[in-house]
């Protein structure tokens, strides 16, 4: 408005030619009574329905943790050079403690990509970097940990049985042949070059042939096999010996299930 049509305003104002028109206000609701803040009685901080029951864990076995750890939430190894060295190790250490460290010494801490694994998730995966050498060390944690992420046991060769084998073949007119050589070749262990007389008193010298075979898979082999398998069995008893002992998982209880000790032997 200009200032000559706010003079015109209030002079009709002072004059009584303006009669203001008077709202009418609904009155206001009654408003039930809430509680002041949440704990008071009546007064709930979730519905009941995503209230999480205290107390409840999951019942795994060690090899089942073991997958969801390093599979599931994609634990990593975090191998403790002081601690391997001082004679101490160190348990249950999570990613802030890490990053923390990492920025003191002035590393740039890594952002964004993915969630930080779970608490019990981390507890395990650092038992299994804490493995000693007895029981394979580092070398043996890293094998756990792959055959965890993939959901694998190791390959104790189902089935293998040594099986002789020529070293190779070839093909003629006569169809296909093993290779054969001469024994003369094998030393004291062969046989020297054969004569013999033709029907029209020649000596002809013939050499002896034999077929090199070769062996697979060896006995060596299966056995390696089979250590190979009986030795992550063993790290896995450590593993849950230790996580017990220690008693730290909240949201995991472990039970006494293991993988077959020698799934070889036919039952």
């Amino acid at each position: 408005m200009t200032p000559e049509e706010i003079r015109l305003r209030d002079e009709a104002i002072a004059a009584g030619r303006v009669v203001r028109v008077q709202r009418k206000v609904a009155p206001l609701k009654a408003v039930p009574d809430y509680p002041a803040r949440v704990g008071q009685p009546g007064s709930q901080a979730k519905p009941p329905s995503v209230q999480l029951s205290a107390g409840v864990k999951r019942v795994m076995s060690i090899q089942r943790a073991l997958e969801w750890a390093f599979g599931t939430e994609r634990a990593q190894l975090e191998f403790d050079e002081i601690g391997e060295t001082s004679g101490g190790q160190r348990l249950g250490v999570d990613g802030i403690w890490l990053m923390m460290q990492r920025g003191a010494i002035g590393c740039e801490i890594d952002g964004g990509g993915r969630s930080d694994p779970a608490w019990d998730a981390e507890i395990i995966a650092s038992a299994v970097a804490s493995l000693p050498a007895g029981h394979g060390g580092r070398q043996m944690a890293v094998f756990v940990a792959e055959h965890a992420r993939a959901g694998t046991v190791p390959d104790w060769m189902r089935d293998a049985r040594p099986r002789i084998q020529p070293c190779g073949m070839r093909t003629n007119r006569y169809g296909e042949r093993s290779i054969t050589e001469d024994a003369q070749h094998l030393g004291g262990e062969g046989w020297p070059i054969q004569r013999r007389i033709g029907r029209k008193g020649r000596v002809h010298e013939e050499p002896v042939l034999y077929c090199p075979v070769v062996i697979t898979p060896t006995g060596s082999q299966i056995a390696a096999a089979h250590r190979r398998y009986l030795g992550w069995y063993g790290a896995l008893l450590w593993i849950r010996a230790e996580l017990d002992g220690l008693g730290i998982l909240s949201g995991i209880e472990l039970t006494l299930d293991m993988p077959p000790l020698k799934p070889w032997i036919a039952r």
